[in-house]
């Protein structure tokens, strides 16, 4: 039987390659700093990465991140962001509410 293969923006993955990510791990909560930095200019802040998931791709790895976030008068978010880290760049390829 043929493995099972999921087209990405750049390659072809191994969707066995899909771990889950380790919240406290530093470069994990770096980039869910990134995603909050980004999308949101400092309107929102980071408060913790909850979960997600991390595959790899040509040259760098994906993550799926669920974030929360505080805005200045103490009120949380929950978010999702996708984020490419390839070829010495990080980008935020999507988000959503």
């Amino acid at each position: 039987m043929a493995e099972a293969k999921s087209a990405t923006l750049t390659d072809q993955i191994d969707i066995n390659s899909i771990q889950p990510v380790a919240p406290a791990d530093p470069r994990v909560v770096e980039i869910g700093q990134f995603v909050v930095e980004k999308f949101h200019h400092g309107k929102l802040l980071f408060i913790a990465v909850l979960g997600g998931f991390t595959w790899k791709c040509e040259g760098g790895k994906y993550y799926a991140l669920i974030i929360q976030n505080q805005d200045y008068e103490g009120a949380t978010f929950i978010h999702k962001a996708l984020v490419v880290e390839a070829k010495g760049e990080t980008k935020l390829l999507w988000h959503r509410n």
